[in-house]
């Protein structure tokens, strides 16, 4: 540790700490555990159990959603009114018993599957990924078991009538 008594510091003894030695970046790909900042290793694709530390500081609504096979966490901020001719979209399907649209594509009603997740066609990195979804209403019959369809293939392949709509979440 050095020390310096010089008239900087008026004459008193005062002791300086010692300056790191190995300078971080201030920017990078980073995690923060146990409230300590790290850089973050990368992983090349989703495949296994993300090992994730979040503690929702703003008590955002979290849910759980199928992507490709694998269960994400998503976080939604609310209904918008959007052109998809003019906003880039991504698809978002849920699966329901029945679903009624008006006349404008928009949800009057619908039976949810209890339990089962949304789907999500793309997630952030991925060209085709947008904040904002379009849903898409999957009707599967009354002996469905929820989770089956686990990807928007899944969903596409089926079989199930898919009816699209003008409602949209970001």
């Amino acid at each position: 540790m050095s020390r310096s008594y010089g008239p900087q510091f008026g004459g008193q003894r005062r002791r300086l700490l010692r300056v790191a030695k190995k300078v971080e970046p201030a920017e990078g790909v980073w995690e923060i555990h146990r409230g300590k900042p790290r850089p973050k290793k990368s992983r090349g694709r989703i495949g296994a159990v993300e090992d994730l530390h979040y503690n929702n500081p703003y008590g955002y609504k979290i849910e759980r959603v199928w992507f490709d096979g694998h269960v994400v966490f998503a976080t939604e901020q609310g209904d918008l009114e959007v052109d998809p001719k003019e906003i880039k979209v991504a698809q978002e399907y849920q699966i329901v018993y029945s679903a009624r649209l008006d006349r404008k594509q928009k949800l009057i009603s619908a039976e949810r599957v209890a339990g089962q997740f949304n789907i999500y066609d793309s997630i952030p990195g991925m060209k085709k990924y947008s904040p904002i979804w379009q849903f898409n209403y999957v009707i599967v019959p009354q002996d469905y078991v929820a989770n089956t369809l686990r990807s928007e293939r899944d969903c596409l392949r089926g079989g199930y009538e898919i009816r699209k709509s003008l409602d949209f979440e970001n």
